[in-house]
């Protein structure tokens, strides 16, 4: 069973949706560029749940993050 979250937090998880940029996950470890520039990694209990909390909060997946590109 999936979760939904009503609250801008995730447990266990020290930022908020608004200073998240973007992620990129591997083997269930999370790194995440916050709005500063900053990388943070994170390694959630449930990698399903924390992607949907992502997800939720419209925080693109870098891997199929459109890129317009211009020469």
């Amino acid at each position: 069973m999936t979760k939904t979250y009503a609250t801008p937090d995730y447990p266990e998880f020290a930022h908020a949706p608004a200073t998240l940029n973007k992620y990129i996950e591997a083997s269930g470890i999370f790194t995440i560029m916050l709005k500063t520039g900053a990388i943070v990694h994170f390694s959630p209990g449930n990698a399903d749940d924390f992607r949907k909390w992502l997800v939720e909060h419209c925080i693109p997946d870098i891997r199929t993050q459109r890129h317009n590109l211009q020469d």
